[in-house]
C-alpha cells in the first residue's frame, strides 16, 4: 500500500513543521492544497537567515509574512547576508512580529536605521528572550546607549533572558532606577576605554541584577597597549568594604576577561555572589600584560579565593589563552599549582592556549 504524503494526519503535518523553518515551509508547502494551506495557518513559525542568504530569498519570504507575521515566535536575522546589508529593517518595517517570544540578531549592519525597529521591540509583550551581536562594532553611541537602556528596562512580563553582546562601557548605569524584574539571566559585553571599563563598572551593573540567576560578564578595553609602558588601571576597592552589593539569586557566573586584572578585583565580585555554585573564567592575556595578571595564572591564589568566597561552588571551569611563548618550566608551574581542582572537581581539567603574533616570530606559528 503506498502513502502519499496527502493522506498523512493533521498531527503528523504538525511535527513535520515542528522541524523545519519557515523559508523551507513556505517553498515546499504552500502550493500544494486547499488542506495543507490551511494547516499553515495555525503553525508557530521559526525565522533563521544566515549571511548566505541573497535579496531575493528574503523578498520570497517578506511576502508570505504578510500572512503569517503573527504566527512567527522566533527570529534569528543576520542583518549582513551576501548582496544585501538591511535585512532586519526590511522585516520589522513590514511586519509586526506580535507573538514574538524569541530574538536573535546575528549581526547589524551600520545603515540600519534602528528608530523604529526599537519601538516595535519595545512593545513585544511576550519576548521571552533577545539576543544581540555586534560583532563588527558597527552601532553607533546613541543606538548603543538607546538599546541598551530599552531593553534592560522593557517592561514584558514574559522576558527572561537577555544576551547584549555590543559594543558600550554601561558608564551611565547608575542612572538607571532598576532593570526588567523578571530577567533571570543576563549577559553584558562591557567594551569601553580604560577609564571606564573596571571593577566599579561591574559593581554598578551587581546593584541592579538582584533576581538574575544566571550572569555572564566579557570585560574588554577597545583599545591594545601599543607601547611597553602598560597601564595599569588603579583600583581603589578593598575586601574590607562593607558597602558592597549582593545577589542572593546568582547560581552560575560566566566571566571572560580581555584586559589587566587583578585577581583581588575577582574576588570583590565573588563575594557579592553568596549562593554560586558554578563558575567559568576565561582570561586572554597579551604579553605586555602578563606580569600585572601573574597572580590570575597562580593556583594557589585561586584555591584561597574561592574557598574564601566561593564555599559553595561545585563548578569551576577555567581557560587561559597567552600571547608569549612560556617556558616548560613556567608552564609546569602553572599547572601544577591548580592540583587543588584537580582533587576536588571529577574529571577536572584546565586549558592554556598559547599563540605568537606573527609580526613577533616571523616565518613561525605556534
Amino acid at each position: 500500500m503506498h502513502t502519499h504524503l496527502e493522506d498523512l494526519s493533521n498531527e503528523i503535518f504538525f511535527e513535520i513543521f515542528d522541524y523545519l523553518h519557515a523559508f523551507d515551509i513556505f517553498v515546499g508547502f504552500t502550493s500544494l492544497n486547499q488542506r495543507i494551506s490551511s494547516i499553515l495557518q495555525f503553525i508557530p513559525l521559526r525565522i533563521i537567515i544566515s549571511h548566505d542568504y541573497c535579496h531575493r530569498q528574503i523578498d520570497f519570504l517578506s511576502s508570505h509574512l504578510t500572512f503569517h507575521a503573527h504566527q512567527v515566535i522566533s527570529l534569528k536575522i543576520d542583518d549582513i547576508i551576501s548582496d544585501y546589508s538591511f535585512v532586519i529593517n526590511l522585516l520589522f518595517n513590514q511586519h509586526n512580529f506580535i507573538n514574538l517570544q524569541s530574538c536573535i540578531f546575528t549581526s547589524i549592519s551600520s545603515s540600519t536605521k534602528l528608530e523604529n525597529i526599537f519601538k516595535k521591540i519595545e512593545s513585544l509583550n511576550k519576548l521571552v528572550t533577545f539576543t544581540l551581536f555586534d560583532p563588527y562594532l558597527n552601532l553607533n553611541e546613541k543606538d548603543n546607549c538607546n538599546l541598551t537602556r530599552m531593553m534592560l528596562m522593557h517592561k514584558s512580563s514574559s522576558l527572561r533572558s537577555m544576551v547584549l553582546k555590543h559594543s558600550y562601557d554601561y558608564a551611565d548605569i547608575s542612572n538607571y532606577t532598576s532593570i526588567s524584574s523578571n530577567l533571570t539571566s543576563l549577559h553584558l559585553r562591557i567594551h569601553g576605554i580604560l577609564s571606564t571599563v573596571s571593577i566599579h563598572s561591574v559593581l554598578l551593573i551587581f546593584r541592579l541584577c538582584h533576581g538574575i540567576l544566571h550572569l555572564g560578564l566579557i570585560l574588554e578595553h577597545k583599545f591594545l597597549v601599543q607601547n611597553n609602558d602598560v597601564n595599569v588601571p588603579n583600583s581603589t576597592i578593598s575586601l574590607n568594604d562593607t558597602d558592597y552589593p549582593i545577589l542572593p539569586k546568582l547560581i552560575s557566573f560566566n566571566l571572560a576577561v580581555l584586559l589587566i586584572c587583578d585577581i583581588y578585583a575577582i574576588a570583590y565580585m565573588l563575594r557579592c555572589m553568596p549562593s554560586l555554585n558554578r563558575f567559568n573564567f576565561f582570561l586572554v592575556v597579551q604579553m605586555r600584560g602578563l606580569l600585572y595578571n601573574c597572580e590570575l595564572l597562580n593556583g594557589y591564589v585561586w584555591e584561597d579565593i574561592l574557598k574564601c568566597y566561593a564555599p559553595y561552588l561545585y563548578t569551576f571551569e577555567f581557560y587561559i589563552s597567552i600571547q608569549k611563548n612560556l617556558s616548560n618550566t613556567q608552564l609546569d608551574y602553572i599547572v601544577n599549582s591548580f592540583q587543588y581542582f584537580v582533587r576536588k572537581y571529577p574529571n577536572w581539567n584546565m586549558a592554556i592556549g598559547r599563540w605568537r603574533l606573527a609580526s613577533e616570530t616571523p616565518g613561525k606559528q605556534n
